[in-house]
């Protein structure tokens, strides 16, 4: 008896889930740890969480493209789909990486504003295209 490919598929991203959250703990319990052994800082506490956050978003957003399994109506809205997905994955990618990159190495002050901007730049990226390429799909071209 063959498994559900639904269920096969739904498991495999409740374990990358599982697996994403158990890292993002793991650096929580290990940023905590070396705060309690004074090797680093409270600042640098937030900086770590944050560093942590920033590349299990972007894992997890890397992959949206690939989570696309709904029943196509017709070719032209399967490729729609994809597109749209496609470069909303790249764009959170691409966004959460520079979050990442803000809270490693900018100052505090940068920090913080730079990466609401960056998730914000991304956010507007992913919908003006979905709005973009909707806008053209049903004008005709």
């Amino acid at each position: 008896m063959s498994a559900n490919p639904h269920l096969l598929r739904a498991k495999q991203e409740i374990l990358f889930g599982l697996k994403l959250a158990a890292a993002m703990i793991g650096g929580a319990l290990l940023l905590t740890l070396a705060r309690k052994l004074g090797w680093v800082d409270g600042e640098q506490v937030g900086r770590g969480q944050n560093v942590i956050i920033g590349l299990a978003l972007a894992a997890f957003c890397n992959l949206m493209p690939k989570r696309l399994n709904a029943s196509p109506q017709s070719v032209r809205c399967v490729t729609l789909a994809q597109s749209i997905a496609r470069v909303g994955g790249w764009a959170m990618t691409l966004a959460f990486l520079v979050w990442t990159a803000l809270w490693a190495f900018a100052p505090l002050p940068l920090a913080r504003p730079g990466a609401v901007a960056a998730i914000g730049a991304g956010v507007a990226v992913m919908l003006g295209y979905a709005v973009w390429k909707v806008a053209r799909s049903t004008s005709g071209r």
